[in-house]
């Protein structure tokens, strides 16, 4: 009897360092991270809002980790390009990117796209989400968003704008208008923001529509005119530029957002670790002044919340695109 009580004792043993020896290497990977520099995607050029809030919260989490965050601006398919490298990556958490709205619109206008932007991705914590701004160069005729529209109606097809790209949040923002108003507006899309803004202030593309981050110092300038904000309401930062809804477009909004994502398999654990310091960053009070100076709403919150806005704001600019007929160029 004690020899089979000595085996017993010695299986029941052996199984509890097992499981130790399991929790050990699990928590092994998360204790010694990072275990070197941490890069950031930004699937768009340097200078456009993207990164601009990608380098300010990488230069917050440096101080967090005591490792560099590199931010890698891999532009071009309006940020798909970097989301399916990112997706090849190693869930390690060595590899993050920042994303805007475009990353769950692009596979409406792209059915070829190799990745599922939900599926094939570990959401991490919002950031901000800002209003967009329609603007135009100083010497276009209309000086608001009412008589640009009747300009439009006038000449259909004449009147062009830029944006960040094809599928970007931007894009179908004006697309929507267009087809609410029951105008026809030309597209020209641009690898980054900050190309998109340098061509309408050189007057080449008379209209332009950016987050209110990247237009806000041109508009304080008066290198550019303001015609109105993509919101449902009036933002605090620019109080006197219209919304859509006072040109007669009930129900309007569209916003540009910004997530943190990571490959898919990112652990749990290692998932709460970066949205617990990203959003203990997008909390301080340096940080929401700083995004509300640049007109941008501090969000936070968990990687489910994340994931579940993410989830929303796919269905309702899939129904856009279908409803409206926007087609991928």
């Amino acid at each position: 009897m004690r020899r089979w009580d000595t085996r017993w004792i010695a299986a029941i043993a052996a199984t509890l360092l097992l499981i130790v020896a399991g929790r050990d290497a699990s928590a092994q990977p998360q204790q010694n991270w990072p275990n070197g520099p941490v890069k950031m995607f930004v699937g768009f050029a340097a200078g456009g809002s993207t990164d601009i809030i990608a380098r300010d919260i990488g230069h917050e989490l440096e101080k967090v980790w005591g490792q560099p965050v590199v931010i890698e601006n891999r532009a071009g398919a309006n940020g798909a390009i970097a989301a399916g490298q990112l997706a090849k990556l190693p869930a390690d958490g060595q590899t993050l990117m920042m994303i805007v709205s475009g990353h769950v619109t692009n596979g409406y206008l792209n059915p070829k796209q190799p990745f599922d932007a939900l599926k094939d991705f570990t959401p991490i914590v919002q950031i901000a989400s800002s209003p967009l701004l329609i603007f135009a160069h100083p010497s276009f005729p209309a000086n608001d968003i009412k008589s640009m529209l009747a300009l439009a109606k006038e000449k259909p097809a004449t009147i062009s704008y830029t944006s960040p790209g094809t599928g970007s949040i931007q894009h179908l923002s004006m697309e929507l208008l267009a087809y609410l108003a029951g105008v026809k507006l030309v597209h020209v899309p641009y690898r980054s923001g900050a190309l998109a803004l340098n061509d309408t202030l050189a007057g080449h593309v008379p209209l332009s529509v950016l987050s209110v981050l990247q237009a806000l110092p041109h508009l304080q300038a008066k290198t550019i005119k303001p015609l109105a904000v993509t919101s449902a309401k009036a933002t605090d930062i620019l109080p006197n530029v219209p919304t859509l809804a006072d040109a007669g477009l009930k129900d309007y909004e569209a916003e540009l957002w910004y997530v943190v994502i990571a490959p898919k398999g990112l652990s749990p654990e290692l998932t709460e670790r970066i949205n617990r310091d990203i959003v203990r960053i997008v909390k301080s009070p340096e940080m929401q002044k700083k995004l509300a100076d640049q007109g941008a709403r501090p969000v936070g919150g968990t990687p489910a919340e994340a994931l579940a806005f993410m989830t929303a704001e796919s269905d309702k600019w899939g129904k856009v695109i279908k409803e409206a007929n926007i087609q991928g160029e």
